[in-house]
C-alpha cells in the first residue's frame, strides 16, 4: 500500500470522527434547547394561572350557638311566666269596654321589667316602643266603633302570641321552650341572624321565628324579634278603618 493511499484513508477515518464528534454536540445542544425551552413554557404557564379565589364564610363557634340557643330558651320561659301584655288599651273606666289608647303607666312597666332581665338590646326597647307610639296614635284618632273590646280582637292587635308568632303550642308540651332549637345561623362581627323552632324535623310545615341577637361584652342580647314586624303604621290603620 503506497503512502497517498494510506494518507487517504486517515484523511477518510478523521473526517469521519469529527463529522460524529459534531454531532453528538448538535443533539446535545439540541436536547438542551428542547430542556430549556420546555422549562420555559413551564414557567409561563404556571405563571398564567389564575389564583385560585378565597372565600371566606361566616361561621360561628359551638360556644356562640349554644349561648343563643340558651338566650332564646330562656327569653321564652320568662314571656311564658310573666305574660306581660307589649301593648296594654288604656279605658276610659275600671270595667268599660272602650279604650281610648294606650296605657302609658302599664307599658312604662312593662318595659322596665324587659330592661331588667338583660336579655334585649336598647335597639329592641326602642323598636317596642316605636310600635306603642304608632299604635296609640292611630287609637286616638279612630271612631270610637273601633274602640270597643267587646266587638272582637281590635285591628290593632294582630291575634296571636307576637312573640312565637303563633296561636298554638307543641302538642304535650307545657315547657314548650325546652324543646327551642336554632337554625341557620350566621355571625357578622357582634350581630347574629338565625330561625328558631320547637320542631324535632324539618317539613314544609316547620314552625320558625327569625331573630337577630348582638353581642355585648360577652353576653348576647335579642335584637329583633320576626313578630313585632306585622304591626303597621299610622296610614295602614287609617286604609284598614276606611274600608
Amino acid at each position: 500500500m503506497n503512502l497517498k493511499y494510506r494518507l487517504s484513508i486517515l484523511l477518510t477515518t478523521l473526517a469521519s470522527l469529527t463529522a460524529c464528534n459534531e454531532s453528538t454536540k448538535l443533539d446535545s445542544s439540541v436536547e438542551a434547547v428542547v430542556t430549556v425551552k420546555e422549562s420555559e413554557n413551564f414557567r409561563d404557564t404556571s405563571s398564567k394561572l389564575e389564583p385560585i379565589e378565597k372565600k371566606t364564610f361566616s361561621t360561628s363557634t359551638t360556644k356562640e350557638s349554644m349561648e343563643l340557643t340558651s338566650l332564646v330558651r330562656e327569653v321564652y320561659e320568662w314571656h311564658a311566666a310573666k305574660r306581660i301584655g307589649d301593648f296594654p288599651y288604656k279605658f276610659r273606666k275600671q270595667n268599660d269596654s272602650i279604650f281610648t289608647g294606650l296605657d302609658w303607666e302599664k307599658y312604662n312597666k312593662n318595659i322596665e321589667e324587659f330592661r331588667k332581665t338583660g336579655f334585649f338590646t336598647d335597639k329592641f326597647l326602642f323598636n317596642h316602643k316605636a310600635i306603642a307610639i304608632t299604635i296609640d296614635s292611630s287609637i286616638r284618632k279612630s271612631d270610637i266603633t273601633w274602640r270597643n273590646i267587646r266587638d272582637g280582637i281590635p285591628i290593632w292587635d294582630t291575634g296571636a302570641d307576637d312573640w312565637c308568632v303563633c296561636q298554638d303550642y307543641p302538642d304535650n308540651s307545657d315547657n314548650y321552650w325546652e324543646l327551642i332549637t336554632i337554625d341557620s345561623l350566621n355571625i357578622k362581627n357582634s350581630t347574629a341572624s338565625f330561625y328558631w323552632t320547637w320542631d324535632k324535623e324539618p317539613s314544609p310545615e316547620q314552625h320558625k321565628v327569625r331573630v337577630t341577637a348582638v353581642k355585648s361584652g360577652d353576653k348576647w342580647r335579642i335584637n329583633s324579634l320576626e313578630g313585632f314586624k306585622y304591626f303597621g303604621s299610622v296610614a295602614d290603620y287609617d286604609k284598614v278603618m276606611k274600608n
